[in-house]
C-alpha cells in the first residue's frame, strides 16, 4: 500500500458541527439555527486552515517525535484508528480503518525503532519507525491473522506489541508537479 505522510489536521470545528447537526436531526425539533450556521462556518475555516497548513509544510522533511497522518493513495482516505471498537481478527487490538475525513484517531506518533536515532532527528529512507496513533497509545502493528476476504493480507490493527514499519520513498514531494523538471 501507498501512504503519503501529511501534517497532522485539527478537527475540533468540525466535529462540534457534526455533533450539533447529529442532534439536530435526532431531535427532529428545529434547532439554534445561527449557533449550526456559527458552527458551520468555524469547520469550514477549520478545513481551509488544514489546507494552508498543508500547502505551507509541504516538502519539508519529517522528523522523528513530530505528529504525522497517513493518507491512503488509491482510496484518497486517512489510516485511522478507533479506541472503541475492536480488531476484526485480533479481539485483544483495537481497529484500523481508512476513513474519507480523518479525525484525532488518524494522528500518529512516528518514533524510532532503534535507539540510534532520537525525536528531532530526521526520518531517513529505510529507517524502521513505530507508529503510535496519539489517542491509542498502542502502536500500529501488522497482525499473523490473514483476512477473511482478502487471502495472501495480514490484518493492521493497535496493539502494545514491537512492530516497526520500514520507511520507503515511492515518489518525491515535487515529482507530481507540472513546473519541475523530469527526466524521461
Amino acid at each position: 500500500c501507498l501512504f503519503k505522510v501529511c501534517p497532522m489536521s485539527r478537527y475540533s470545528a468540525q466535529k462540534q458541527f457534526w455533533k450539533a447537526k447529529q442532534a439536530k436531526h435526532e431531535k427532529d425539533k428545529i434547532a439554534d439555527v445561527v449557533l449550526l450556521q456559527k458552527l458551520q462556518h468555524a469547520s469550514n475555516l477549520e478545513q481551509k486552515q488544514n489546507e494552508t497548513e498543508n500547502r505551507k509544510v509541504h516538502g519539508d522533511v519529517v522528523k522523528y517525535g513530530t505528529v504525522v497522518q497517513l493518507l491512503h493513495m488509491k482510496s484518497n482516505k486517512y489510516l485511522t484508528v478507533n479506541k472503541r471498537l475492536p480488531a476484526l481478527l485480533e479481539k485483544n487490538a483495537m481497529r484500523v480503518t481508512l476513513d474519507g475525513t480523518g479525525n484525532e484517531g488518524s494522528w500518529l506518533f512516528i518514533q524510532p525503532f532503534w535507539k540510534l536515532r532520537a525525536n528531532g532527528d530526521n526520518v531517513v529512507v529505510g529507517d524502521k519507525v513505530i507508529l503510535n496513533p496519539v489517542n491509542a497509545g498502542q502502536p500500529l502493528h501488522a497482525s499473523n491473522y490473514e483476512l477473511n476476504d482478502h487471502p495472501g493480507c495480514k490484518e493492521v490493527n493497535s496493539v502494545n506489541c514491537n512492530t516497526s514499519w520500514k520507511i520507503n520513498l515511492f515518489m518525491m514531494f515535487s515529482d507530481h508537479r507540472e513546473e519541475v523538471l523530469k527526466g524521461v
